[in-house]
């Protein structure tokens, strides 16, 4: 079902056109261009959390314009246990609940170049094909947040190495954002947390998931909800490579992970081609966002840009992988099992991120006693999965925010079921919904 990717792209790529025309040039230059971005050579002088400096954005997320919006810029730890900074963007309610709540949504970034962030994406009066990340569930997600009274953070998960699946580096990135949104609103310590995401910022929010015990013990986390999760960067790596219009997101995976694990790449760049060379100096070059890096690879396969075909099972890149999964049949870890509850989603053809790890992943936390609501979609592909797990995704979070998580037997396998849409939604959202899901449907 790859066409059904590639017209949902289209559509994309034409709603961006049509947003960036009607907008004003850029007022902020690019992040690799940018001050607030860079990590200050003080940073481990603050504690994991605290903000390093803030400025107020405009932000436009589809549905709800002139929402108060920050970006901050915050200390975390990357994946040698390092001080780092990020930036998150932060929305704030115009009127907050009481007692606080809080929603991190995780953005698929799926790129190794800064440019591509997030809370670049986010802002108003952005030329940037990278905008059409933001316009399937974005609006919905974040919107619905906002006018329930939340308080929203997103965080740039990847860091400012932009490590593309590399999971210590974003789960801590994401839970710290979390942190900085605390510290910056000055929140309750008990605020409640609630966490969404997909694709590769559901890979964000399953990593955040699982570091949250030990990272971030403190956080009152009431649920996530996350869906088309790349449980595995080996398997999902095999999955891709050469086999798929698709490829270049294993190669994106690859360089993601090198820039996380300097080992790694110290290991590959000697052993590149001369095509290898450039192919690996162009998936990380300023405009290589997610739409060239979905696109721009067809069928490559990874092999032919390297004098050693056995890299992936040799030291140290090995080892890395053993790390770098969630699964435990692969870790070389004792993989965490929390045990608040989880909704998770997955297109049973999904083309992109292979369905039996997704599944071999919710088996094995099951069978530790995890609490997780698994919902398989048996007609849909990675990205109409996006757009139809949304109202149910969200309907689950509500209720959750309210401590009223639906009991079912974990990883049962369920159909997504999204009781009272409009009810949770609202009809504006709910409109947005429809009009998003016929405008799909006219492009297939």
């Amino acid at each position: 079902m790859q066409w059904i990717s590639l017209a949902i792209a289209a559509l994309a790529a034409t709603a961006t056109i049509a947003i960036a025309a009607g907008m004003e040039p850029r007022t902020l230059p690019h992040p690799t261009e940018d001050p607030f971005y860079n990590v200050p050579s003080n940073v481990d002088s603050y504690d994991n959390g605290q903000v390093i400096m803030s400025r107020r954005v405009s932000t436009s997320i589809g549905t709800m314009e002139n929402v108060a919006s920050h970006q901050v810029l915050y200390r975390t730890t990357n994946t040698q246990n390092h001080a780092s900074a990020t930036v998150a963007t932060i929305w704030t309610p115009s009127k907050p609940v009481s007692p606080p709540k809080i929603l991190s949504y995780q953005l698929y970034m799926d790129a190794t170049q800064l440019n591509c962030a997030p809370s670049y994406a986010f802002l108003s009066g952005i030329h940037n094909t990278e905008k059409a990340t933001t316009i399937l569930d974005t609006p919905i997600v974040i919107s619905w947040a906002l006018k329930h009274g939340f308080y929203v953070v997103s965080p740039d998960h990847e860091g400012p190495r932009s490590a593309f699946i590399a999971g210590y580096e974003e789960g801590r990135a994401i839970l710290d954002g979390v942190r900085a949104l605390k510290n910056f609103k000055e929140l309750p310590e008990n605020s409640a947390v609630g966490f969404y995401g997909y694709s590769g910022g559901g890979h964000a929010t399953a990593w955040a998931a699982s570091l949250s015990g030990g990272y971030a013990p403190e956080l009152n986390i009431i649920g996530a909800a996350y869906g088309g999760v790349p449980t595995s960067t080996r398997m999902i790596a095999d999955f891709l490579n050469g086999k798929s219009v698709f490829s270049g997101f294993a190669l994106a995976g690859i360089s993601g992970l090198a820039r996380a694990y300097p080992e790694m790449e110290a290991f590959i760049l000697p052993r590149l081609n001369a095509e290898g060379q450039k192919t690996f100096e162009r998936i990380g070059s300023r405009g290589e966002c997610i739409a060239q890096v979905a696109f721009g690879y067809p069928h490559l396969d990874f092999y032919t840009l390297v004098n050693d075909t056995n890299m992936m099972s040799e030291e140290p890149i090995k080892s890395i992988l053993s790390v770098e999964t969630l699964l435990k049949s692969e870790a070389s870890y004792t993989v965490p099992v929390r045990k608040w509850p989880r909704y998770i989603w997955h297109a049973l053809e999904d083309e992109i991120v292979p369905f039996a790890p997704a599944s071999q992943y919710v088996k094995e936390q099951c069978a530790e006693g995890a609490d997780i609501n698994w919902n398989v979609l048996p007609v849909q592909e990675h990205v109409s999965a996006e757009v139809t797990g949304i109202a149910p995704a969200i309907a689950w979070l509500s209720e959750a925010f309210q401590g009223k998580a639906p009991k079912v037997p974990c990883g049962a396998g369920n159909l997504p079921v999204a009781p009272s849409v409009k009810e949770v939604l609202g009809d504006d959202l709910v409109n947005h919904l429809h009009n998003l899901a016929g405008q799909v449907k006219a492009h297939l």
